[in-house]
Formats: structure tokens, C-alpha cells, sequence
């Protein structure tokens, strides 16, 4: 014997819910049995007319995350405090910014940081983004990258520019010459800031130079940049003395951030003098530097 109980049939169901309930008056809810009553009341809600789709409610968009940038903390050849204020103040939008210097010096925070100062939007682009091993097809992606931060009238920003704008008198084949000639041209006339940054300045190519209005060496941290840092990253109740101090020639901002990371993790977020002293002398021993390096142990 056939059973024609609907009941559990899905399809049934949803054939009721969005065909037989819709038109019909809202007391009919009531002659439903209570399983199908309770599937309708997902999808449509009863009103003065009648039955009504349910609509999701639209969330509002989310803010991009306010960058913070402490420029005590950077040891650079520019006030960038007073730098950054000019900019913001000038009309003149028209310039590149090459930061070079030791890796994890913030060379790269502070051109999104810029960004956010100048209310302008970021793009950040890597070598992934612009080399391509088919003749062609890198100048083709150097062109784009400009055109998309001139249709947006962005900040643009190409990290670790060593790895493509090389000096040509290095390069081994001619599609790779003309992926730096590419490079020149666009940096000629772009229109908004761009800024590219390199651990290794001797390595990009030395016309390139001309076209960067402001070139910024940053270097590892001063006593007081040191000083700064621990008052960011921890709090202004730690402090080390200057006998610590004096042991941290190779310090950056980078090294604050991983050793607040690994504080989180393994000391759960319990901060003491004496531990951010020790996981930041493990940081700076870890960079394996032996010319004029202290004799560090962890």
C-alpha cells in the first residue's frame, strides 16, 4: 500500500511553500500541519498582505583598519614626522619615494601608513605580480600596475625593488632589459606617489635614482628608538635599562613585532622587563650579524 503522506518529501514541501502558501490567505497557515508550518515560517514571513519572501538584511560595509605608525621608532636619514606633514600639506602629488636600508625596518609600514595619511587608497604590488616568464608579458604587467594606480589615484608601492628593477648591466637575457626600460618610462610621468623599497639599493638600477624625488635610508634602532619601541609594542610601565640597551646594535621595528607574537603565545600575553628583554635579544641573535656583533647568548 502506497503512503501519500508528504510530510517528508522536501520537494512537496518546497512546491507548498513557494506555490501553494504564497496566494492563499494567512489563516490557511493554520490547516497546515506543523511540520510544513514550521519549514514556511523560514522562508516567509506573514504580514498586512499576506505572506512576504523574507529578505536578508544588508550589512554595512566594514571600514578599512585604521594603520597606527610610530616614527620614533624608525632610525632614518629623514624626519618622516615632518615629512609626511608636508606632503599632506602640498598640491603636488607627482613624486617616488625609493626606502632602502636593513630588512624589518618598517620600510614598507611606513608607504601604507603614507597612504592613510594622504586618503589616498594603496596598492602594493611584489616581483610575482609583475615578472612573467613569456617575452612581453612583464612590460605588459609593469604598464597595468601604473594604469591601475592612476585610474584610482592611488599610492603605489612595489616592495623589494631589487628584484626587477635590477642595474641592466646585469641582466642576462633582453627581455629582461626591456622590463627595467619599462619600469623607466612608466616612473617618468605617473601622475601620484609611488614608492618602492630594497635591503639591497646597490643592486636597482642607477638611473632609476634620478626619478625618486626623496630616497630614505633607514637603519637599525638608536637607544632611543629602542626606547619607543617598548613603549608601543608593551606599554609605557616596561623599560630597560641601559645596560640592555647598550647590548641591541641590531634591533628593528620587525623584531618588536615577533617578539610581542611569540610573548602572546608562550607567556600568554604576560609582559615583564626582563622577558621583552630576553626575547629581543634572541631576535637580534638570530640575525646571525658577527662584524662588530656583542658575543650574544640566549
Amino acid at each position: 500500500m502506497t503512503n501519500n503522506n508528504n510530510n517528508d518529501n522536501p520537494e512537496i514541501v518546497h512546491k507548498v511553500i513557494h506555490i501553494g502558501v504564497t496566494p492563499c490567505d494567512p489563516s490557511m497557515l493554520e490547516m497546515l500541519p506543523p511540520e510544513i508550518r514550521s519549514l514556511i515560517a523560514k522562508d516567509v514571513q506573514i504580514g498586512a498582505n499576506g505572506p512576504e519572501v523574507k529578505k536578508e538584511e544588508e550589512k554595512p560595509e566594514s571600514k578599512p583598519k585604521k594603520i597606527k605608525f610610530d616614527y620614533k621608532m624608525v632610525n632614518c636619514n629623514q624626519d618622516l614626522k615632518e615629512l609626511t606633514d608636508k606632503l599632506k600639506a602640498s598640491d603636488v602629488k607627482q613624486y617616488g619615494i625609493l626606502l632602502y636600508g636593513v630588512s624589518g625596518s618598517g620600510k614598507s609600514h611606513y608607504a601604507q601608513w603614507l597612504a592613510q595619511e594622504l586618503k589616498m587608497p594603496f596598492i602594493k604590488k611584489r616581483c610575482s605580480d609583475l615578472i612573467d616568464k613569456f617575452v612581453g608579458e612583464s612590460e605588459k604587467r609593469i604598464r597595468a600596475a601604473f594604469e591601475e594606480a592612476k585610474e584610482k589615484k592611488a599610492v603605489l608601492l612595489f616592495d623589494e625593488a631589487d628584484s626587477f628593477l635590477f642595474d641592466r648591466k646585469y641582466a642576462d637575457r633582453e627581455h629582461e632589459v626591456m622590463s627595467v626600460n619599462e619600469f623607466l618610462t612608466q616612473m617618468e610621468d605617473h601622475p601620484y606617489p609611488f614608492i618602492m623599497t630594497t635591503n639591497l639599493k646597490d643592486k636597482i638600477d642607477k638611473a632609476s635614482l634620478r626619478r625618486f624625488v626623496f630616497k630614505i635610508k633607514y637603519d637599525y634602532m638608536k637607544p632611543e628608538n629602542i626606547n619607543a619601541g617598548v613603549k608601543t609594542y608593551f606599554g609605557k610601565d616596561f623599560k630597560l635599562t641601559d645596560n640592555q640597551i647598550k647590548e641591541f646594535k641590531y634591533l628593528c621595528a620587525g623584531d618588536f613585532k615577533v617578539a610581542k607574537q611569540k610573548m602572546d603565545i608562550l607567556e600568554h600575553g604576560q609582559y615583564t622587563n626582563e622577558l621583552i628583554y630576553k626575547y629581543l635579544k634572541q631576535e637580534q641573535f638570530e640575525k646571525d650579524i658577527d662584524e662588530g656583533s656583542p658575543n650574544i647568548k640566549f
